[in-house]
């Protein structure tokens, strides 16, 4: 169970509709390595907003959700 029910919704929906691919489509490749992908990078940044988020370190607890993580 996880409080931030409404971010699975969200996050099955951009997986279902493969988002991840088209992003990484349309946008250039990172020249780093140990870099995010950028879908990644997108798609934490609009669930972090779609929750209230305000800054990059208020994507932290995302990435600490398993159960958000597992439909991710």
């Amino acid at each position: 169970m996880t409080s931030r029910i409404g971010l699975i919704t969200l996050a099955h929906t951009i997986r279902v509709l493969d988002l991840s691919k088209t992003i990484d489509q349309h946008f250039p490749a990172l020249g780093s390595n140990c870099a995010l992908k950028t879908s990644t990078f997108i798609n934490t940044l609009v669930l972090s907003q779609h929750e209230g988020g305000e800054c990059l370190n208020d994507t932290v607890h995302i990435a600490k959700d398993k159960a958000l993580l597992s439909c991710h």
